[in-house]
């Protein structure tokens, strides 16, 4: 049925951060979604957000109306008082990778499909032979005529010519205590035939597959056997990938990623503002009530991430050092003479003297600072201002100058290499995924966790292999200097007689979007057109070729 190298595949990539879908052979996706949507189905616009804020407004209104619903796990949030407040523990993140929400994960799709025409016989967005298509709303009433409308939120769906191409970004769920790993594999089990009977039941797919992103960002960027290094929203996790398959037991993941970083700087910046809390603009000239029941919805957690990636990817983050010295230490910590701590995973004469603190200073800012300093700022650029402070939306002044906290915030992206994390206080969860049998999961820096997975691959002659092909994807690894600092850092960790070579392109696009151009890359080979498993296979033998068919 599908033969040649131009079969028009649609290729889906759905992740916590955002979802990506375009056409097999294109060089980029060419639709990115949120990974949300509200709960009566419909795709966040403006109109949405206003409604959200009148229902906030409305004293008899409820929260959970108009609040949003996350495809994955929401944000974690602290185990203090305080729960609307983000945790900063890593070890919070690692129950990432299962499907909350099918409907929204199916309602995303949809949406899709509609924007990029892919009810239509021709693959491009435009010029396509439209097919008989009906319109489906979220409350289930369908009609074939309807006027269209500019706030109209629903989708057409008709019979997709299109094979379908689904990324699985993998599963590191933590589960409870006495479930075993048998519980934790019924589990993926089950998502991936979930997910195969909503391709075929509900999308209409003609054929399918499903293939795992750290074999399809291997596949990206030209190797067959790499060690994987993905350093995400959700954590970092280090696959090898041996001869286009994945070696499921020496893969380690650890919380640390771009939402964990993102948590520690709004911690942070709340106590530089002397225990102000971060506001998104949304929530700017909301009262004390509409305020307080805005903050327990995922609405306001996803406003005040949106304003943490603003800042971190804002002109005063320096990066990572190049190598580490006797002068390097870790952000956020206290610096003590009194004892020296050194960090058994370090080589040569670097050392680290710092000591957790048990509770950061405020920072104090200057009597008169903030009004004698306008004539000065007026007279600096604009570049000299953005590394000096910042300004949070409600007009909250962060210096990176005046205090070691501010400095250390520039510094933020250094965490991803430490040995000890401030603010993380579960031992007790280090220690118990030390001993489960759920040994993928981690809580050591990038560069040990590297390691970690190398000394789980029995042969030899793979961990060679895989040390001169390690690749760096993911959107948290676009941070200056992290390519020359993971290879130093990994080069010192493994025996001599192996040579570590990192291969990360240049190019932000390439390596945000690894997995869903190596997913291009394969849907375009001639040879992968066998592997597609047809509409006609499913109807025979069920959802149970889930985990037979696909890797």
């Amino acid at each position: 049925m599908y033969c040649g190298d131009e079969t028009g595949s649609f290729i889906g990539e759905l992740t916590s951060s955002s979802c990506r879908f375009g056409y097999g052979g294109e060089d980029c996706p060419k639709s990115v979604l949120s990974s949300y949507m509200y709960r009566d189905g419909t795709i966040p616009t403006s109109t949405n957000h206003c409604a959200f804020l009148n229902n906030v407004n409305n004293e008899n209104g409820d929260e959970d109306d108009q609040d949003i619903v996350p495809i994955f796990q929401p944000y974690p949030q602290s185990q203090s008082n305080d729960k609307c407040k983000s945790s900063t523990d890593p070890n919070d993140f690692l129950n990432n990778g299962l499907i909350e929400n099918y409907d929204a994960w199916e309602n995303t799709w949809h949406k899709a499909f509609h924007q990029l025409n892919v009810g239509t016989r021709n693959k491009h967005t435009k010029g396509g032979i439209k097919i008989n298509t009906k319109r489906v709303y979220s409350s289930g009433v369908s009609s074939s005529n309807i006027k269209n409308d500019e706030n109209d939120s629903s989708v057409e769906i008709g019979e997709l010519m299109h094979p379908i191409l689904a990324i699985d970004h993998g599963y590191t769920h933590l589960s409870e205590a006495g479930t075993g790993q048998k519980y934790a594999n019924a589990t993926i089990q089950k998502q991936k035939s979930t997910m195969l009977e909503i391709l075929y039941e509900s999308l209409s797919a003609p054929a399918t597959f499903i293939a795992p992103a750290p074999m399809l960002a291997s596949f990206g960027n030209g190797r067959q056997t790499s060690l994987v290094v993905d350093v995400g929203a959700g954590g970092t996790r280090v696959t090898p990938i041996v001869d286009g398959m994945l070696l499921q037991q020496a893969q380690r993941r650890n919380g640390r990623g771009g939402d964990w970083l993102a948590a520690v700087q709004e911690q942070v910046a709340g106590e530089m503002s002397k225990g102000k809390e971060v506001l998104p603009r949304y929530a700017i000239g909301l009262d004390g009530k509409s305020l307080e029941k805005a903050r327990k919805s995922v609405f306001h957690q996803v406003g005040v991430r949106d304003c943490m990636y603003e800042m971190k990817t804002a002109p005063h983050m320096t990066g990572v050092a190049l190598y580490r010295n006797d002068e390097w230490t870790i952000p956020f910590f206290k610096e003590d003479g009194e004892g020296e701590m050194t960090d058994e995973s370090n080589v040569g004469d670097a050392k680290e003297t710092k000591h957790p603190a048990e509770k950061m200073e405020v920072d104090e800012e200057e009597p008169g600072s903030g009004e004698e300093n306008d004539d000065s700022d007026e007279e600096e650029s604009y570049d000299v201002k953005c590394k000096r402070y910042y300004e949070l939306p409600d007009g909250t002044r962060v210096n990176f100058q005046k205090s070691k906290n501010g400095k250390d915030l520039c510094r933020l992206n250094e965490l991803l290499f430490a040995s000890e994390l401030p603010f993380s206080s579960s031992k007790g969860t280090a220690e118990t995924l030390r001993s489960s049998s759920q040994s993928t999961l981690s809580d050591l820096p990038i560069h040990e966790l590297i390691k970690d997975s190398l000394s789980a691959v029995p042969d030899a002659d793979i961990r060679k292999e895989l040390c001169g092909n390690i690749i760096l994807t993911g959107a948290a690894s676009l941070v200056p200097n992290i390519e020359q600092r993971l290879s130093l850092e990994a080069q010192y960790l493994v025996p001599g007689m192996y040579k570590c070579r990192l291969i990360a392109t240049r190019n932000t696009i390439e390596r945000r979007y690894a997995s869903w151009i190596g997913g291009s890359v394969l849907s375009s080979l001639g040879s992968f057109q066998q592997l597609w498993l047809s509409k006609k296979e499913y109807e025979e033998y069920g959802m149970t070729l889930a985990s037979q068919r696909f890797p």
